[in-house]
């Protein structure tokens, strides 16, 4: 194994606590990183395993890693998946934090697994872990795997990798793999998971818009509302910045059904076969008003989708590993004003509620960001505010991701 200075993904996602710079093992070439200690207020204490570690790293495990750890589901999906996939195989595990994965593969009889990580904390710990569980064929390399090289006879039957974010490809897995295919694997390598599909859908709560906007009735008489038009319709946020589970809103109500923006398969996709933008067509299913648009995804373990995880927010509810896969993932979210009208406000004026009727068309519009397309904005016009060429444009999207595909099942 030897690294590789020229392999720099553009506008890829870097993982947090990441401080390897093409480097391999012995390299001292690594990123400067701020160690824990000097992240704490002037004169606080310092526990003394902390100390010297990387503070991104820290922040980034406290924030979601044992959330992770701890989401039961996940990891049965990826021990279920690997099942008569990995026997004898040489398997690599792409940003195998823990090692979990790594040891999974092991324990299901690889011939080999190469685990790539790019914190050295971490690099550490997994091969701590991996001492204490008796696998003695894992090796932890300490790098990005887009900067690694592999000799021919070395390269992977089977590539695994669990880096997925609260958006599928937010986390860079789409270009991580897609590399990993073309460099490290053998023609024709499984991946696991083998593909995946974000979803998108309109919803309406009051109890969101509490807490993105200005309400009159809780001003006291006070015309507050030209606070209003610093509300945020640009971004995409996500449940957990906000503090909350979206399943736990009790007024959550579904204004459309749950569309399909993207699918991937991560056996053969590349960024470059992912358009910028998308115009999909969809239906108010009721009176009222859009406040957001929720937006979650599932993966799946083969071709025949035999395991599924997904991230809806009804999945998730009652689940008892639902509150950790909330947690660590969550769904996106993004506020929504009508496009149109926003062209022709006044600067300081507020965004006017989307107020639909039932059977009311609706162009939504997704673009993703150049040039890596791990991120997302949505645009919502109503059709009847566009020309007949526009609206014929606007693609029927698939309706999917309904509830249920949490559980782990046997598809056949």
């Amino acid at each position: 194994v030897s690294p590789s200075r020229d392999r720099q993904i553009d506008g890829s996602f870097i993982p947090p606590g990441c401080d390897a710079v093409a480097a391999d093992d012995s390299s001292q070439d690594v990123a400067q990183v701020t160690c824990y200690e000097e992240s704490l207020v002037k004169g606080f204490w310092c526990p003394p395993r902390l100390k010297g570690r990387n503070e991104s790293l820290i922040e980034a495990v406290n924030d979601w890693h044992f959330a992770m750890l701890n989401d039961s589901h996940r990891n049965q999906f990826y021990l279920d998946s690997m099942q008569n996939v990995v026997k004898d195989k040489r398997v690599i595990d792409i940003g195998a934090g823990s090692g979990l994965l790594s040891l999974m593969a092991s324990r299901q009889g690889a011939k080999s697994v190469l685990a790539i990580e790019a914190s050295r904390d971490m690099v550490d710990l997994a091969r701590l872990n991996i001492r204490r569980n008796g696998c003695d064929n894992i090796r932890v390399l300490h790098n990005l795997s887009s900067r690694v090289k592999l000799p021919e006879d070395k390269k992977a039957d089977v590539l695994v990798s669990e880096t997925l974010g609260a958006l599928m490809l937010g986390e860079g897995m789409l270009d991580y793999l897609s590399d990993a295919r073309r460099r490290l694997a053998k023609p024709g390598a499984v991946v696991i998971p083998a593909g995946g599909a974000q979803y998108a859908m309109l919803v309406c709560s009051p109890s969101l818009a509490m807490v993105s906007s200005v309400q009159p009735q809780c001003c006291e008489g006070f015309d507050l509302s030209a606070i209003g038009c610093l509300q945020d319709t640009g971004n995409l946020f996500f449940t957990k910045q906000w503090g909350f589970r979206l399943n736990s809103l009790p007024d959550l109500e579904r204004m459309s059904e749950r569309i399909e923006i993207l699918e991937v398969d991560f056996q053969h996709t590349e960024r470059r076969h992912l358009r910028e933008t998308k115009t999909f067509r969809v239906e108010a299913l009721r009176d009222g008003v859009v406040h957001a648009v929720v937006s979650s995804w599932e993966v799946w373990s083969d071709s025949s989708r035999t395991y599924r995880i997904t991230t809806h927010p009804e999945d998730t509810k009652h689940a008892p590993w639902g509150f950790a896969r909330d947690m660590q993932w969550g769904q996106g979210l993004q506020l929504v004003e009508d496009f149109d009208t926003a062209s022709k406000s006044e600067r300081h004026a507020a965004p006017q509620p989307f107020i639909v009727k039932a059977g009311e068309v609706l162009l939504l519009t997704v673009r993703f960001s150049v040039p890596c397309r791990q991120t997302f904005q949505f645009t919502l016009r109503r059709a009847s505010a566009v020309s007949a060429s526009v609206l014929a444009a606007a693609e029927s999207p698939a309706v999917g991701g309904l509830a249920g595909g949490a559980t782990t099942v046997n598809a056949s």
